[in-house]
């Protein structure tokens, strides 16, 4: 009996020891509804020298990239400028709080739906009415954050932080294809039957060959639960026709739009440039280094999708298609670091 005590002891004692130990990896990561922990104590620190120092880094690129190519407030009066540049930014696009010395240009398949959400929660918006679903985050967005004109809204972003967030600029109008046009059945209460009309139908009309053939089951990816597409949709390649083949001014549409003529980077001082393929980490940068730990937390609202998703409709083009694309988009490329040489590989030979 004396033994079995002893032994039922050791085993509570072990079992304490066992909570302690949870309680204090749970104290030392606090965790988030999206179950990514955020660091503390030393990791914090050490994570916010690491992306300070990438900040620096992403900052000095797009200065040195508008220097190079004669734009914006770096442009030199006499010499000519390689692109075609906006005078003025876009100021009615800006979501300004100036209360909470922020200000964020959405780039819209970039973290952006994730960003307005959090630019609401420091309006004082619950997230009860956020993720209700009756209404839109970028309708309730506007709502409360008005837009700016000028002279007020240049006043109210030099005088507060600027937060840019960016993403790979193929991966960016991949998912644009995919959330817009690839499907006018499916999320029609977004839209889609809209960019159909708008933009589809006039791509199809333009660009589809009178030797048509629909893309491989290998070059798509039908998303599960949702219905099939129509059949008049474009393509991914007919896509890119389009981009490749219509001036940039007449693009039209914010979703495909350069990063550098919606947000201007060579006229706007950004403070903070977080990119999607590193956004958890730049999250609680940003949160941290404009101290809004207290109102919002990282989190990654639509990020459910298709890892693979570039590889399979890249390989619709062919190795020029790309290499147009690119020159399109050059300027968003070197602005922020990025490189297509991934994207030439899963091209197809023809």
């Amino acid at each position: 009996m004396y033994r079995n005590r002893k032994r039922q002891t050791i085993q509570i004692f072990r079992w304490i020891i066992g909570c302690g130990l949870i309680f204090f990896i749970i104290k030392l990561f606090l965790v988030t509804d999206e179950n990514q922990p955020i660091p503390k104590f030393e990791n914090l620190k050490k994570l916010m020298i690491e992306a300070e120092n990438e900040n620096i880094k992403r900052l000095l690129t797009v200065r040195y990239t508008c220097q190079k190519y004669n734009l914006g407030i770096y442009r030199q009066l006499g010499k000519l400028s390689a692109f075609k540049h906006p005078p003025a930014p876009q100021f009615s696009v800006f979501y300004i709080v100036r209360s909470r010395d922020l200000s964020y240009c959405p780039i819209y398949k970039a973290g952006s739906t994730t960003w307005i959400y959090n630019m609401c929660l420091l309006m004082n918006v619950t997230e009860e009415e956020l993720n209700s679903g009756k209404e839109q985050i970028s309708t309730i967005a506007r709502r409360r954050i008005p837009e700016l004109e000028f002279p007020e809204a240049d006043e109210a972003l030099k005088a507060t932080k600027k937060l840019l967030v960016v993403r790979h600029p193929f991966e960016r109008l991949l998912s644009a294809y995919r959330d817009k046009l690839e499907n006018s059945v499916a999320g029609r209460e977004h839209g889609t039957l809209h960019f159909y009309r708008k933009y589809g139908s006039k791509i199809v009309e333009k660009y589809r060959e009178s030797n048509f053939t629909k893309p491989r089951p290998d070059q798509t990816v039908r998303r599960k639960d949702e219905p099939p597409p129509a059949g008049i949709e474009p393509t991914f390649r007919e896509f890119v026709q389009y981009l490749i083949h219509t001036d940039l001014a007449n693009y039209g549409d914010d979703h495909w739009m350069p990063y550098y003529l919606f947000c201007a980077p060579c006229i706007v001082d950004y403070d903070i440039i977080a990119k999607v393929e590193t956004l958890w980490r730049d999250q609680i940068y940003t949160i941290h280094k404009l101290q809004l730990q207290e109102v919002i937390k990282p989190r990654w609202q639509h990020s459910a999708g298709y890892s693979n998703a570039s590889k399979i409709y890249f390989n619709q083009l062919n190795r020029g298609m790309i290499e147009k694309l690119y020159e399109k988009f050059k300027l968003d490329f070197e602005l922020f670091d990025y490189t297509p040489d991934l994207y030439y590989q899963y091209a197809t030979t023809t």
